[in-house]
């Protein structure tokens, strides 16, 4: 018998959901009421992968009767995994209630609920068949003690129970594959009610976050400001934290320059297209690529290209001033012998104004504010884009199906 009755498009549809949903879902659940709930959807996504994998491998006709003991163990233990991680899911993503199969008795047809028979299964053949506090599953005064599994009772496989009271006789537990993997599968189809579920929650989320005005300020760093919050409640540390983080950076600089002030606040000025895409996309609740980024795209200009390794180094030493205090001021110095940038940079500048002379100038020298925006389906998959935005040696592949 082959144990392929898990169809794997179920499971790819929740890794599916999960993946596009990831930002949603770890904002929300990784501190919902004081609960790392998130980490119960990862944790059941992951061991379901294994089961949908691992079950065709199970061999439930063995010829060796204790391996194939072993083997029904495992089976009946995978299917316990299906059980778990789909009550794991739906407590999350519903808060604990109404699980569909809590009083359920469709499969095994017993006078408890099939979640209980099942545990009691689960028990008689592996997790604990030498201290059992029952033969039928329901409550009982006695203890029980099951004989090793096998074919040879009145079904698929059967256990014998042999009871602590010398005035009861041994019973059969027999178990029927088909019924066991009846009661998996009606639990791991659900897996599609729970992809709705995740994309219904953000769908609600989104709408009645886009129906929440965000204020609007004049100046740019108040707005800036208020994005930043906004950002924070509507996507936690996802959406646009990091260009934010950027763009106040940029905005916040002293400009304590001797000269060339005009470029600093021309530069500066042509951010702030960005800072209104910002703003209606968090409004509409979309988070879509920026048609601009303030670090300027040097890689394409011929004239930078061979600096293109002390202006990386430069940019880590930006986003982490610890990585070198030495090593920026050597590779600031090659930039001004370059003529890259003027010879009033200084690594003692405030950090903020080294970000401001070197983004401002390498824009000068033509290096693009502009990212490119594909029109076409055709055109937008399977691209792959040099993202220099934090460090130079990174690559950053980017879907855009």
């Amino acid at each position: 018998m082959q144990l392929n009755f898990l169809d794997p498009s179920i499971l790819e549809n929740l890794k599916k959901s999960i993946d596009e949903h990831s930002d949603y879902l770890i904002n929300k659940y990784s501190n919902f009421n004081g609960k790392k709930k998130i980490s119960a959807i990862f944790s059941s996504k992951d061991w379901l992968h294994i089961v949908v994998n691992v079950m065709p491998t199970i061999d439930l006709y063995n010829n060796n009767d204790d391996i194939k003991s072993m083997n029904v163990m495992q089976f009946i233990s995978m299917i316990d995994l299906i059980s778990e991680a789909i009550q794991q899911l739906h407590r999350v993503l519903f808060n604990g209630e109404n699980y569909p199969f809590h009083k359920d008795r469709t499969v095994f047809n017993k006078e408890i609920s099939d979640d209980q028979y099942f545990s009691h299964i689960r028990a008689a053949f592996g997790a604990h068949p030498v201290n059992l506090n029952s033969a039928d599953g329901k409550k009982s005064n006695n203890k029980y003690y099951a004989s090793w599994s096998s074919n040879h009772g009145s079904a698929d496989f059967s256990v014998y129970l042999y009871s602590n009271n010398p005035n009861e006789g041994d019973r059969e537990l027999a178990i029927q594959f088909k019924e066991l993997m009846s009661y998996a599968k009606k639990r791991y189809v659900y897996i599609k009610e729970i992809c709705n579920e995740i994309k219904k929650q953000e769908q609600d989320h989104n709408e009645k976050l886009a129906k929440k005005p965000i204020i609007k300020d004049k100046e740019q760093l108040k707005q800036l400001e208020i994005l930043q919050v906004e950002n924070n409640n509507r996507f936690g540390r996802y959406g646009y934290t990091y260009e934010i983080e950027q763009l106040l950076e940029l905005y916040k600089a002293p400009k304590h320059f001797p000269k060339d002030l005009d470029m600093y606040h021309s530069y500066l000025s042509k951010l702030d297209p960005v800072i209104t895409e910002i703003y209606t996309n968090l409004q509409t609740m979309e988070i879509k690529e920026l048609s601009l980024d303030p670090v300027p795209r040097y890689y394409s200009q011929n004239k930078l290209d061979k600096f293109k390794y002390h202006i990386g180094k430069l940019q880590e030493y930006f986003i982490d001033p610890s990585s070198g205090y030495s090593t920026a001021s050597f590779n600031l110095e090659c930039l001004i012998d370059g003529g890259v940038i003027p010879a009033y940079a200084n690594i003692e500048m405030d950090k903020r104004d080294l970000m401001l002379l070197l983004y401002s100038w390498l824009e000068f020298h033509g290096a693009s504010l502009h990212r490119q925006i594909y029109s076409t389906e055709e055109n937008k998959k399977n691209v792959v884009i040099i993202d220099d935005i934090s460090l130079p040696n990174i690559v950053i592949y980017r879907s855009y199906e």
